[in-house]
């Protein structure tokens, strides 16, 4: 006989009870497993929904100038909301045909598990990757608003005006936000909140403002040309829409050189 042969009589004998044992261990398990398994789906849903919505709200307004041939403000509320509702609602679809497989839950399991300790403890163990998928969520978009808000308290700051209490307050989060998180946990999911873009759209955010203080990086061809030349840009620090000046595709640009995306990120403003 082969050695890899399944010898039949080493198979230990199993009672009836202890098989009965085996399958409810089995059956409380994947009630179990199903409960966190939906915890853990609702939070991805929610954050991958938000994410779409902040990817929409990013791009919306080159794309409303491209299609509209105007800088109206209006896609940029409604273009997110529509797809944060769509994707929330798909994606909730997706998973509800994902598990349907399984069956409804029967209710009398299902009340024994919510009081057994062992279910208790797992949930505790692991509500603790969605609570820091939505802990990490909340602090991207906490600082990319900070991000906005440092624009406009510099550009209120050059015209001596007051800055604005809500925008001091988000600013100085952004601030602590980034002396406990490195920076570069950020930069795949926001990008617009680097360094050299927001120092960038502070240049922009003068307007027609004289700088405070000689910079060097306005000596560069590029910033100075996109700084002082570009009408469009200049209009939207005008009227104060320093979000979309932080959006604009246009900053891109200048962005895409290495030598200047350093110089700008070494900028003190």
């Amino acid at each position: 006989m082969s050695p890899l042969a399944l010898n039949l009589e080493s198979i230990p004998d199993i009672s009836l009870g202890t098989a009965a044992l085996l399958v409810f261990g089995a059956i409380a398990s994947l009630a179990v497993l199903r409960g966190l398994l939906r915890i853990l789906w609702g939070t991805l849903v929610l954050c991958l929904a938000g994410f779409l919505a902040f990817l929409a709200w990013r791009h919306t307004p080159a794309l409303a100038h491209e299609i509209l041939g105007s800088e109206a403000r209006w896609p940029s509320i409604v273009v997110p909301a529509v797809v944060f509702l769509l994707a929330f609602f798909l994606l909730r679809a997706i998973g509800r045909f994902l598990v349907r497989p399984l069956g409804s839950p029967d209710e009398e399991s299902a009340e024994k598990n919510r009081r057994s300790p062992a279910r208790w403890a797992a949930t505790l163990l692991l509500s603790l990757i969605p609570t820091a998928l939505l802990w990490f969520s909340g602090a991207t978009l906490l600082r990319h608003f900070g991000s906005i808000a440092e624009v406009k308290a510099f550009a209120s700051s050059i015209d001596d005006q007051p800055v604005p209490d809500r925008a001091a307050f988000l600013a100085k989060l952004k601030d602590r936000i980034e002396q406990s998180i490195p920076a570069e946990w950020f930069e795949a999911v926001d990008p617009l909140s680097d360094r050299a873009r927001v120092n960038l759209a502070k240049l922009l955010a003068l307007g027609d403002s004289e700088p405070p203080k000689a910079i060097p990086v306005m000596e560069e061809d590029e910033v100075r040309a996109l700084v002082l030349g570009d009408p469009g840009l200049r209009r939207l620090a005008a009227q104060g829409r320093y979000s979309e000046i932080l959006r604009d595709p246009r900053l891109d640009r200048v962005l895409e050189n290495p030598d200047l995306r350093e110089l700008l990120a070494d900028t003190e403003l």
